[in-house]
């Protein structure tokens, strides 16, 4: 990447866009000597059905708020990345013939092929050399289409807004525990998103496992919104919220299925959502663990807005057996007190994109 001299006194300006099916999350930051200064965080909710599945369903609602944010922030370009919401792309463990560098990016577009389900022209990918043998790569590859690449890519044309770098999920989390030296050792990460749950299990630059839950931070949210209550009154109410496992009542099936809502049945709808994602963590710790019992995994790490329910990761580590940990992704971050930011579980991949390009440029 070119530097200007006024970045090399001043640092370099980093701008990371985190596309959500519900929410968009941005992060602008300014790093010089590996040191992060955060400039502005933020949080802005989007109509349902305008990202689809990964794809950008209303160009023009996404064009307004991405407009929106850079002019309320005054956010003057930056160093700008985004990552789409999640549902197109691919990630991927390969293991490739040893070949000349500028031949194995044409092979490996070959070899996703038939996942994508794409002529091979249509597909954008990359990949991270992870181990390198005497006849064989080891690769993580990402990928996804470039059609849907450019219906992201549309929102910051218009705005006269140029992106430099397009990050995956899996990828921005990874990089984020990277950087932390947490990924020496296989670890699961629990990012407990608006419309579902992704589980990943993975190491440094190795992804072992990834798949999305539909159990999330909307299933709760739906508890609290009846007849008095819209959308935007059922969250403030999710908020004040404690959940108290041992308060959950025995189940009523007249009171489950009505739409009254006691106390205890709450608590036992809430809990019955809580057991859902750890069964499926559970189930994914099984799935990893006897398919690599010789490097099981240890600890899980969590993040994303749905853990703003209150008492759902003490459950969490009640519940589970490895020992778990919270993600604070703006924990290298220089903050200024007056710094206006969002909860920090909303901001994980925003910083972890941020920090994989950082880590790039210095390798």
């Amino acid at each position: 990447m070119a530097v200007s001299p006024l970045s090399l006194i001043r640092g370099i300006k980093y701008i990371s866009i985190d596309f959500g099916h519900n929410s968009i999350k941005y992060l602008s930051s300014r790093i010089k000597n590996n040191n992060y200064k955060l400039l502005t965080s933020g949080r802005k909710e989007i109509p349902a059905g305008t990202i689809s599945d990964g794809r950008v369903v209303e160009t023009h609602i996404l064009t307004k708020i991405i407009a929106d944010i850079f002019n309320e922030k005054n956010m003057a370009p930056g160093f700008l990345m985004i990552t789409p919401a999640s549902g197109q792309e691919f990630v991927r463990n390969i293991k490739m013939p040893k070949m000349p560098k500028d031949e194995l990016k044409e092979a490996l577009i070959w070899e996703v092929q038939d996942f994508l389900d794409l002529e091979a022209e249509k597909i954008a990918l990359d990949y991270i050399i992870s181990n390198e043998k005497e006849d064989q790569y080891e690769l993580l590859v990402t990928g996804i289409s470039k059609d849907v690449l450019n219906g992201y890519l549309e929102i910051f044309e218009t705005n006269m807004l140029k992106v430099k770098v397009f990050n995956l999920e899996d990828m921005a989390l990874i990089s984020l525990l990277t950087k932390k030296e947490k990924l020496e050792n296989p670890s699961l990460i629990l990012d407990v998103g608006s419309s579902s749950s992704k589980i990943l299990i993975a190491a440094k630059n190795k992804l072992f496992l990834s798949r999305e839950v539909d159990t999330s931070g909307n299933n709760f949210s739906n508890l609290f919104l009846n007849e008095e209550n819209n959308w935007e009154e059922a969250e403030i109410e999710k908020k004040k919220f404690k959940f108290f496992p041992n308060q959950a009542g025995e189940e009523n099936l007249d009171l489950m299925l009505s739409d009254i809502n006691t106390a205890e049945t709450l608590q036992k709808k809430v809990k019955d959502l809580a057991d859902e994602i750890i069964f499926e963590v559970n189930r994914s710790l099984e799935y990893y663990n006897e398919r690599n019992s010789e490097n099981t995994v240890d600890d899980i790490y969590l993040t994303g807005g749905g853990l703003l329910l209150n008492g759902l990761v003490d459950y969490f580590k009640e519940e589970i057996d490895n020992e778990i940990f919270v993600i604070d992704p703006l924990k290298e971050f220089q903050i200024k007190e007056k710094t206006n930011q969002i909860n920090n579980h909303y901001l994980a991949t925003a910083a972890g994109t941020i920090m994989s390009e950082v880590m790039h440029n210095e390798s």
